[in-house]
């Protein structure tokens, strides 16, 4: 007899569908099945493909070759859908990938959503003509750039390229010279993209100086031309603070530096670090020795994380 634990599977479930999987099920002689589906815009199930197949009691749950939001399924033939614990850590694992999990009993009829699916949101895309409007030459930029600012052909074409990419969740690869103004061609459709989306956008850059400029030229100056409001976070590696441990260790062994050069950058890095905010690299006056640095540095391999002795530092 069927738990009534659960809802009625026809809820969630597109009559096809469930049709399918009894079949499968069946053809296994009531065992378990793992199935992967995908969802309509409401979140129904319409379509499902057989991943793999058990026993009476488990079943190989598969993470590997799943497509992108489809919610994962499997039977329980005892008929009991609540889940176990075993069931409900896997839940997380396909939670984190962005899979809604499902249990079903074997004859289809009844279903307990432990996740929901994860259902793709509406989106606003970018408008190329505002795109334009804001390079134009009477444009937003050139308002608060003026007399500096001129409009450069090429510098529109790439923001349009990196709106496209952004409007069908594509990838855009672009090569240009120097003086064509391609941070600010991928900054604004950038910013406009996540302000109105809701989302996250990171940009990456091989340089800290470039991180920088961006951080405290561009992005103050798009504030003033965009109008809006919009958050923005300066994220750099580990290697690139200060590692109170590491630091007080070759402070203690300094004599036995070859170079006394180094001995006095170390002094003058123990006056900055009694007074730095954020203990970053770029927060130096000075740039000290490569090698130096990479002794004194975080690293997440030696890191006693919660057991440092100046985690409150």
């Amino acid at each position: 007899m069927t738990d009534q634990f659960g809802e009625a599977a026809s809820a969630r479930i597109a009559p096809n569908v469930l049709d399918s999987m009894r079949q499968a099920i069946e053809d296994t002689g009531g065992r378990e099945v793992f199935f992967a589906g995908s969802v309509n815009a409401d979140g129904l199930v319409t379509e499902v493909r057989v991943c793999a197949r058990g026993n009476d009691t488990a079943v190989p749950a598969l993470l590997e070759g799943l497509r992108t939001r489809e919610v994962v399924l499997h039977n329980h033939p005892s008929g009991d859908l609540e889940p176990s614990e075993a069931d409900l850590h896997l839940a997380s694992v396909f939670a984190s990938q962005g899979h809604g999990v499902f249990i079903v009993d074997n004859a289809v009829e009844r279903v307990y959503v432990i996740v929901e699916p994860f259902l793709d949101k509406d989106r606003s895309p970018l408008d190329p003509a505002e795109l334009d409007a804001i390079f134009a030459s009477e444009g937003a930029l050139a308002a608060h750039l003026a007399p500096y600012y001129e409009a450069r052909p090429q510098q529109v074409d790439m923001t349009r390229i990196v709106a496209d990419a952004f409007n069908r969740d594509g990838i855009a690869v672009i090569e240009a010279p120097t003086g064509i103004g391609k941070t600010m061609a991928y900054l604004i459709p950038a910013i406009l993209w996540s302000v109105r989306n809701r989302e996250r956008v990171v940009i990456s850059t091989k340089t800290i100086n470039l991180q920088e400029q961006i951080i405290h030229k561009d992005i103050p100056i798009l504030e003033q031309c965009l109008g809006g409001e919009f958050n923005t976070v300066l994220v750099k590696g580990r290697s690139n603070y200060l590692c109170w441990r590491r630091f007080e260790r070759a402070m203690s062994e300094a004599t036995l530096f070859d170079d006394e050069n180094d001995e006095a950058v170390l002094k003058s890095i123990a006056q900055w670090a009694e007074k730095t905010k954020d203990g970053s690299l770029s927060d130096l006056p000075f740039v000290p020795p490569r090698d130096l640095w990479t002794q004194i540095c975080s690293e997440s391999d030696t890191c006693r994380f919660t057991n440092c002795p100046n985690i409150k530092r």
